[in-house]
């Protein structure tokens, strides 16, 4: 038969004391182990250190106080390194002769002989060509004829005009060919649409014209056949009393 109890957790059982004569033999091992000493001196034997000078000290009024306190100061201790105790000098140190020339010696004398030039030398070697220093490459010169390059060759080096080459034709890939053909496809097709509007426009205004200038000649038309039915009426009246007129003058006569 199997019960509650024996399903569930046991429950945790209270802690025990401890054993009082094991604590004491604990605290005795725990006091012989440490030992503690009194001091031989007396407090009066301690020497104060000096409170520092009132000389590097400066009391400064920082911030204003606010309006019912008393103004207050406050004290900055001011401190800086002692100069060092030494010969003044330069701090790197170099001989006399590299801010002082002395008089040449023979020797130096000698060497600046040789390595001055004078202003005709100079003259003479900037007309030469220096191949060293000439970039031939990176100058391009334009002619009417074309591009042409001029390079040094031959010795002693003299200056040779090369012309270059025409540029052989080459056909572009197929992708690329497609590309131009669509795009100007394209172009012409805009065109062609430009065009077809413009002409549609024109058409337009010459129909528009053309029906103006047609009922402007209806209604001159109809303007001029009033004006002869109107006359054509008149004459015919004068007629009838002319005719009148003759047939009573001839009765009077008989």
């Amino acid at each position: 038969r199997i019960r509650r109890e024996d399903l569930q957790s046991p429950r945790s059982s209270p802690r025990s004391s401890p054993d009082p004569a094991l604590e004491e033999l604990l605290r005795a091992k725990i006091n012989t182990a440490f030992a503690y000493t009194a001091p031989d001196h007396d407090a009066t034997d301690i020497v104060e250190e000096a409170p520092p000078s009132d000389d590097d000290e400066a009391e400064l009024r920082l911030f204003a106080a606010p309006l019912n306190a008393p103004p207050t100061t406050h004290r900055i201790r001011l401190s800086s390194p002692g100069a060092a105790v030494g010969e003044p000098s330069i701090l790197i140190k170099k001989p006399r002769s590299y801010y002082f020339a002395d008089g040449p010696t023979g020797d130096e004398e000698a060497a600046f002989q040789a390595a001055a030039i004078t202003g005709e030398t100079v003259v003479e070697l900037s007309r030469q060509p220096w191949p060293g220093c000439a970039l031939p490459w990176k100058v391009h010169t334009i002619t009417a004829a074309g591009m042409k390059k001029e390079v040094l060759v031959g010795h002693p080096p003299t200056l040779v005009t090369v012309q270059d080459k025409v540029p052989k034709r080459t056909r572009k890939n197929k992708k690329t060919r497609i590309a131009i053909r669509k795009k100007l496809q394209a172009r012409k097709e805009k065109l062609d649409e430009r065009e077809k509007l413009a002409q549609e426009k024109q058409e337009a205004e010459r129909e528009k014209r053309t029906r103006r200038n047609r009922e402007k000649k209806l209604k001159k038309k109809a303007r001029d056949q009033a004006k002869k039915a109107a006359g054509g009426a008149g004459e015919a009246g004068e007629d009838n009393a002319a005719e009148s007129g003759a047939d009573e003058n001839s009765a009077a006569e008989h």
